[in-house]
């Protein structure tokens, strides 16, 4: 929270030729204050040099609401994994503030299914099992293209369902698998970070405004941009995920690769070193 609240209120630098930027963030799932997003989103804004101001929306809301939100007005940007729908219905700012990380995904499983996922190693195997997803997620499409069963459930929801064994894994990006587990232990004490292996696929957190919302974009783009070229995004990067990255250990683990069949033309033609590189 603290970084969040210094990113937002840094000193602004006047640019007399820009109209000050009025943005609106929302509460997906009532934390939004330590989201990494909204903390993503606060550095590119500072960096923009056009002046703003940043809220928060207090409505607890879920991904799909949160878009809603955009298109109506109520919110101004939110950021989440990118599909040729979402970059049609909304307007998206091409750089991968997760630096495709999102592809890498780790699963949640119940302990008792351990020995079992060790014994994987192939897309044909995993196809034997169940995954779950969240509404409207756009890994969704992504793993049923693959032909693994999905099933379909609130966020809160599906980490009751894989400690009642409703389903066989959830996958979770590399960065993200950890933390959400430690958060939402008290629904799933039984869950674990499956140890043995990784699912990859071309994949990027794109943050989205309203259509004609052009403004915001650019400046949310050029700010990206410009704390890239200085460091200070991966700096925020490693701070916020690099635990969470040393304690998934992906080298270690056998890759499974699948394709992403939404990728747009727009989103292919993103600098490869805004992606992050796993070498084996």
């Amino acid at each position: 929270m603290w970084r969040f609240l210094m990113l937002a209120h840094m000193l602004l630098i006047t640019v007399s030729t820009h109209a000050e930027l009025r943005v609106v963030y929302p509460n997906e799932e009532g934390a939004a204050g330590q989201n990494y997003g909204a903390q993503v989103l606060a550095l590119a804004l500072a960096k923009s040099g056009i002046p703003y101001t940043l809220t928060i929306n207090p409505a607890r809301v879920n991904q799909e609401r949160a878009r809603v939100m955009i298109e109506e007005d109520t919110v101004s940007v939110y950021d989440f994994g990118t599909s040729a729908e979402f970059e049609q219905r909304l307007l998206p700012v091409y750089f991968p503030i997760d630096r495709g990380l999102l592809g890498y995904r780790v699963f949640v499983i119940h302990r008792d299914n351990a020995d079992a996922f060790a014994r994987i190693h192939s897309l044909e195997q995993l196809r034997e099992k169940t995954a779950g997803q969240g509404v409207n997620w756009s890994d969704t499409a992504i793993l049923r293209n693959a032909g693994i069963t999905v099933h379909v459930a609130p966020w809160e929801s599906l980490f009751k369902m894989i400690d009642s064994k409703r389903f066989d894994f959830f996958p979770l990006g590399a960065n993200e698998a950890y933390t959400f587990l430690n958060g939402y232990k008290s629904l799933a004490p039984n869950a674990i970070v499956e140890k043995h292996l990784v699912l990859i696929y071309p994949f990027g957190r794109l943050f989205f405004v309203r259509k004609d919302n052009e403004a915001l974009r650019d400046a949310i783009q050029s700010g990206l941009e410009k704390a890239f070229a200085d460091g200070s995004f991966q700096k925020l990067f490693e701070d916020f995920w690099s635990l969470s990255l040393t304690t998934v250990k992906l080298k270690e683990r056998t890759q499974i690769r699948i394709s992403n069949p939404n990728l747009t033309p727009a989103f292919l033609k993103i600098p490869k070193q805004y992606f992050y590189a796993m070498e084996k």
